[in-house]
C-alpha cells in the first residue's frame, strides 16, 4: 500500500492526545516526536488518530527492534484516550509525579491540594493534613490504591492490569 501523508488535523489530534510528548509514561521526551501506526500501513493501517500513536525517535526504534511489544503500545494509546478525555495534559503529568520516588512524603499547602483536585475528586489521588497549629497548614498527597495500580498498569504496558485499573472486566 502506498503512504499517504498524515494531515496536519490528525497528527495535532494525535499529538495533543500525548500532550506533545511521547506517550511511553517511562520516558515523556518532548523534543522529538514520530507518529507510529499501530496497525502498519503495510497492512492496511490507515492514518486516523485511533491508529496513530506519538512516539519519541527512541521508544519508535525501540518498539521495531522489539524491544517494547505491541501489547504495551496498545495499552499506553488506550489509557492516553481515557485520560485526555478526563483530564488535562497538567493533570495526567501530576498523575505520573506522583508516583515518582520521593526522598520523603510530599507535603504541600492548601493550594497544592487544589492542584491535584481533579485526582482527587478522581478517586486516584488523596491527601491528609500533616501539620497543624501554629504553622501554615500543611497536606501529605499520596496516589490512592487505584492511582497506583492504574499507573504501575500503565507504565508496565499490561493490557489486562489496565482494563482492571480502569474498572474493566
Amino acid at each position: 500500500m502506498s503512504r499517504t501523508a498524515i494531515s496536519n488535523t490528525i497528527r495535532i489530534a494525535v499529538l495533543t492526545e500525548a500532550g506533545y510528548r511521547c506517550a511511553v509514561p517511562t520516558c515523556r521526551t518532548i523534543l522529538a516526536i514520530d507518529l507510529h501506526h499501530l496497525l502498519p500501513v503495510s497492512k492496511s493501517g490507515a492514518n486516523t488518530s485511533s491508529n496513530l500513536i506519538a512516539l519519541c525517535p527512541t521508544c519508535h526504534a525501540l518498539f521495531h527492534r522489539g524491544a517494547i511489544s505491541r501489547d504495551s503500545i496498545y495499552a499506553w494509546k488506550s489509557l492516553l484516550v481515557s485520560l485526555s478525555q478526563a483530564f488535562d495534559q497538567r493533570d495526567i503529568d501530576d498523575l505520573l509525579f506522583l508516583d515518582t520516588p520521593q526522598p520523603y512524603p510530599l507535603e504541600v499547602t492548601g493550594d497544592g491540594v487544589v492542584k491535584f483536585s481533579r485526582l482527587i475528586g478522581a478517586g486516584l489521588a488523596t491527601y491528609h493534613l500533616a501539620i497543624h497549629g501554629r504553622e501554615t497548614l500543611r497536606y501529605r498527597l499520596s496516589l490512592t490504591d487505584r492511582g497506583l495500580q492504574l499507573v504501575h498498569a500503565w507504565k508496565s504496558g499490561d493490557r489486562v492490569a489496565l482494563e482492571r485499573a480502569l474498572g474493566g472486566a
